[in-house]
């Protein structure tokens, strides 16, 4: 299964480590929601909100349902393949989605578009 962390906009900005595959969308391969929580903090996330903005609240929720998983890497629920990553939206320097593979392999979506010169 795979579970889906959105991160949100703490403070107005988006912490990213694409040496770690972290950006605004992380998807973790795991048995069930507990395993994908533990992946997850391996991989940088928190779950506590310590130094996260009061106002906006914490950057990363656990999951909290094995049924939350997807047969395939997804957000909300939609294929990722399938997903309309708007360029330069949220990132404009990496990725805006990592997926971790059980396996190990990580793998970047939404990279951002070169402008033309």
């Amino acid at each position: 299964m795979f579970f889906h962390f959105r991160q949100n906009n703490s403070g107005g900005s988006f912490a990213t480590d694409p040496d770690a595959g972290i950006s605004v969308n992380v998807i973790v391969e795991a048995d069930d929601a507990d395993h994908a929580n533990r992946r997850a903090r391996k991989l940088g996330l928190y779950f506590d909100g310590v130094g996260d903005c009061r106002c906006c609240g914490p950057r990363w929720s656990e999951q909290w349902d094995d049924k939350d998983g997807d047969r395939v890497p997804s957000i909300y629920g939609d294929p990722i393949q399938d997903h309309d990553f708007e360029p330069d939206k949220w990132i404009y320097d990496g990725p805006e989605a990592y997926v971790h593979f059980a396996d190990g392999l990580v793998q970047a979506y939404g990279l951002p578009r070169k402008a033309l010169a």
